[in-house]
This record gives C-alpha cells, structure tokens and sequence, in this order.
C-alpha cells in the first residue's frame, strides 16, 4: 500500500471508532444478564462490535503506512503492528464465530486477542513517538486503545480515542515523510 491510502484508511478508522461508540452506549443502555444472545440488542451489540473490529484495522495499517513513510523502520513499529493487527483480527474471528452460532464462540481465542493486542499497543506508541510522525500527545491515544479492558465503559473510550487518533492520521498524512512533528 502507498503512503496516499492513509488518508482514506484514517476515515475507515473512524468510522470504525464510531461504530465503537454506538455499540458501547447499546451495551450501556441494555441491562446485564446471564444468557448470551437472547434478546435482538445482543445481537447488534455482536455485530457492531464485529465491524468495529474489522474497520479499525484500517487505523493501524494507517498508522504502519506513515511509519513506514516517516522512515522508521525500528522493531517496535513492525512487532506493534503485527501484533495489534493480529490481536484485532484474533478478537474478529471470535466475534464473528459468536455471531454465527448464537452464543458465545471461541472465548479463548478473543482473551489470547486482547492479550496480543495489549503487547502490540505497548510497543506502537514507543514507535509512534520515535518516528515522530504525528504530535508528541497523540501517541497518548495509540496508548488509550488499552481501555477496551475495560468493558462497556472501555468500549466508548476506545471508540472516541479512534475518532481522535482517525482525525490525527487523516490530518497529519499529508505532511512530509521524515518531518518530526514531535513539537506540534
């Protein structure tokens, strides 16, 4: 992919970042229980989790492009990446799974997704930072996508910080490869 698909990968993010934000107020409006996937809102709940999941690898592959166009090529950015995106994509097939069959699918594969997400979002705001490509406190974003932790409450947070980190990468992806914008 070329450095000109970061721009539109930003906006897949953030539609993605509100796809996360709908789907975590519906959790927060509909009330607990036990069983799993027996009311209609449990299956949008799945499903808007699902798209979140899948659009919101389009802001790391954003992110990995002006890394790689900011001219980092250090481990951290390849390694967060890989594992951020293999994580998310861990955490999809689980949802998807879940989604196809009723009820709560593959369990294990979406806790070893967060834990491999956790370990890409560890590393990718060091990268972020050293390239310099985007402003200093936005790596504090890349960071805040740990909040999905969190459950319900994780889930709107995740969603806004990738509405913000979404608008950051479209903004700053037309700014000059190599320039620091750690000032900024």
């Amino acid at each position: 992919m070329s450095p000109q698909a970061v721009r539109p990968l930003a906006l897949v993010a953030m539609l993605g970042g509100a796809t996360y934000l709908i789907s975590g107020v519906v959790q927060l409006a509909s009330p607990e229980q036990t069983d799993p996937f027996s009311r209609a809102s449990d299956y949008l709940i799945q499903i808007l989790l699902a798209l979140s999941f899948l659009l919101t690898l389009a802001g790391f592959a954003a992110l990995n492009l002006l890394l790689k166009a900011g001219g980092y090529r250090g481990p951290r950015g390849w390694t967060g990446f890989r594992a951020a995106a293999l994580g998310q994509s861990a955490m999809l097939v689980s949802a998807v799974a879940s989604l196809a069959t009723g009820r709560l699918a593959l369990s294990f594969l979406y806790t070893v997704g967060v834990l491999v997400l956790l370990v890409g979002l560890a590393l990718l705001p060091v990268a972020t930072y050293r390239a310099g490509i985007l402003p200093w406190w936005s790596t504090l974003l890349v960071a805040a996508l740990a909040a999905i932790i969190f459950g319900e409450v994780g889930v709107v947070l995740v969603g806004l910080v990738w509405i913000a980190l979404g608008y950051v990468l479209w903004s700053r992806s037309g700014a000059t490869a190599g320039r620091s914008s750690r000032l900024t």
